[in-house]
């Protein structure tokens, strides 16, 4: 029987085919090739020495015993000279403010010193001394395969600015050969390894990698910063820079920083006249393509960020004139094409789906509302004239008839895309009702809305709910959907738990008060009470409120008491305090969450506050 040899012979190697490892392999015996096994240079990128790898490894596990046992020790750090710059970061920001739900001190303190020094690096592209080689921050070429699978899987079908068969083929050539990898696309691997660990959750972070993801995150962001930095990004022309660097600013949406150099991507989109239609007809029309869903997605970031940082509406002129990107899957775009593809005019639910989605709002505020260049702003003035009403309501109807008619009649639920894709749609179509209906943009603050406007009003605070949850369980990106997650969440709840105090009975209510325990059970920090007269006691108190109410509907059908009320009834007969670690009333306080409860936007307490009192 021949041999089987531990590695593959030359000409397999230099054919990049499989080779079985047998004396005469079956290609080379095949094609009557001479088969000689040699073994494989050694690796020149930089690694640890197994046996400190050995040595980390037990240290590791050494010290998790400890912290099981409760042994206080002093667990073992790389050395680190602060800077001046970070001893004025944490002065700034104590490690107290630092502390977020469900994250280590330490891991917090990381990725704000992390994204400061990134913040650094992009708005003055200078590099920081001492810090290590872009070589020896690519993970090993095993792990670039998982990261890319998980990016494929999990954030590509979100963001689409690359095109993603050929992109995966460039990878998995170079990841052998990084010593010879260009500058741009060295940098759209960094931004695929970040997006992927943002994706995966942090034990099977470990478990594949042998790091935490805190960690794996922060030495991919810096490694992103860097390469761009290396790529002359600041006065580039090339669309895979620009690419790489939008993969950047999607790592985390809703940052300061991300909010502030958008601008960055946008002024470099206009130069390279992205924003125009036939700015060069020389450019491929597979160019041409790639530049569009680019762009879409540039223009997605900057309409968010100037209405959130500067509170400024977005100029029409900054839009452009081309079209929306085509609905077609990858598969129907190739490199070599001359003219669109045969599949473009025919409508479905593709790769697209999602993207095409969010840029809609974008297009039909592009050629709709030119008087109003933000969708947003039309929907929550403060307008409440019977013109400026039913034009809310027009626009309402448009979004609605544009979504089902060209998209969701052709999603099938059971695909995962289409499922999310299908569920932000309309999740952006209850928000806009609610904020059409809502009470605050109603004359006199919606004392003349009928008894079928309220309704309506509850129906779409309780449909947003739940259409919170169907996206909080989805596997893709969490934090590329998180932002979906802001200011409506609290409105809506904060409305329902309202309504709640005299809707006692039907369907509807019994599904109201099921997320209302969901959202108490997902996020323990509605439980503390010791902002005593902030929002969470507020809430608290209202919703004890609804619940006496509902209490007596309760008793005549034999229902009991949910968990989360009864922690509430304690902890008002015990005072503010914080909350035990235990099971109270079936409910677990101590457990963890992916999403934080966040509002971007400053609430109207004095709103909500008047809204309590009546």
């Amino acid at each position: 029987m021949p041999s089987i040899q531990k590695y593959c012979c030359i000409t397999c190697t230099r054919r990049k085919i499989k080779c079985d490892k047998l004396s005469p392999c079956s290609s080379c015996s095949k094609s009557q090739s001479e088969c000689v096994y040699r073994a494989p240079a050694p690796s020149q990128r930089h690694r640890k020495r197994p046996a400190d790898e050995d040595l980390l490894s037990k240290i590791s596990e050494y010290e998790d015993l400890l912290r099981k046992n409760n042994v206080e020790f002093q667990p073992l750090h790389n050395s680190w000279i602060p800077s001046p710059l970070e001893e004025k970061l944490l002065r700034d920001f104590p490690i107290e403010k630092l502390k977020r739900p469900g994250k280590d001190v330490e891991d917090e303190v990381i990725e704000i010193g992390s994204s400061f020094s990134i913040a650094t690096s992009l708005l003055i592209p200078v590099r920081l001394s001492g810090a290590p080689q872009l070589l020896e921050l690519h993970p090993e070429p095993k792990h670039i395969f998982k990261l890319w699978q998980a990016f494929a899987e999990n954030v590509n079908p979100l963001t689409k600015v690359i095109h993603a068969p050929t992109l995966q083929q460039r990878i998995l050539e170079i990841s052998w050969n990084l010593e010879n990898v260009t500058r741009p696309l060295e940098a759209v691997m960094f931004g695929v390894y970040a997006l992927a660990i943002t994706s995966i959750k942090p034990s099977d972070c470990i478990q594949a990698f042998g790091e935490t993801r805190s960690v794996l995150l922060n030495r991919y962001r810096s490694g992103a910063a860097q390469a761009l930095i290396a790529a002359k990004l600041h006065s580039t022309r090339d669309l895979e820079v620009l690419q790489a660097f939008v993969l950047f600013l999607l790592l985390d949406p809703r940052s300061e920083l991300s909010l502030t150099v958008v601008a960055t991507a946008t002024r470099i989109g206009h130069k390279m006249g992205l924003h125009h239609t036939g700015t060069d007809a020389r450019i491929p029309f597979f160019e041409q393509e790639m530049r569009l869903r680019v762009w879409w997605q540039i223009m997605s970031l900057e309409s968010r960020a100037r209405r959130k940082v500067l509170g400024l509406t977005s100029f029409l002129a900054d839009y452009g004139d081309v079209r929306l990107p085509l609905n077609v899957n990858d598969a129907s775009l190739h490199p070599a094409m001359a003219h669109l593809p045969a599949s473009s005019s025919h409508p479905g639910a593709t790769e697209m789906l999602f993207c095409l989605l969010k840029y809609e709002v974008l297009h039909y505020v592009r050629s709709h509302l030119a008087s109003t260049p933000n969708l947003y702003d039309l929907v929550e003035s403060a307008s409440t004239s019977p013109a400026a009403l039913a034009r809310k309501r027009a626009v309402l109807t448009d979004l609605e008839r544009i979504y089902e008619t060209q998209y969701l009649c052709h999603c099938d639920p059971r695909i995962p895309l289409h499922h999310i894709a299908a569920t932000v749609a309309r999740l952006t179509i209850h928000r806009v009702r609610l904020w059409c209906a809502h009470p605050r943009y109603q004359p006199r603050d919606g004392a003349l809305m009928s008894r079928a406007d309220t309704d309506a009003v509850f129906e779409s605070s309780v449909r947003l709910l739940q259409l919170h949850h169907e996206v909080r369980a989805t596997r893709f990106s969490a934090h590329l959907l998180e932002h979906l997650l802001a200011r409506t969440e609290v409105e809506a709840l904060v409305f329902v738990v309202s309504d709640l105090r005299w809707r006692v009975s039907g369907e509807l209510v019994r599904a109201a008060w099921g997320l209302v325990g969901r959202m108490y059970e997902g996020f323990p920090q509605l439980l503390q009470l010791r902002d005593e007269g902030g929002f969470y006691g507020a809430l608290a108190e209202l919703t004890l409120e609804a619940w006496e109410a509902r209490g007596r509907e309760v008793e005549v059908q034999g229902e009991g008491v949910p968990g989360f009320i009864g922690v509430l009834q304690g902890m008002r007969s015990v005072g503010p305090g914080d909350v035990p670690t235990a099971v109270v009333g079936g409910l677990v306080l101590d457990g963890g969450f992916q999403f934080e409860l966040i509002h971007d936007d400053p609430l109207d307490w004095v709103y909500w506050n008047e809204l309590s009192q009546l």
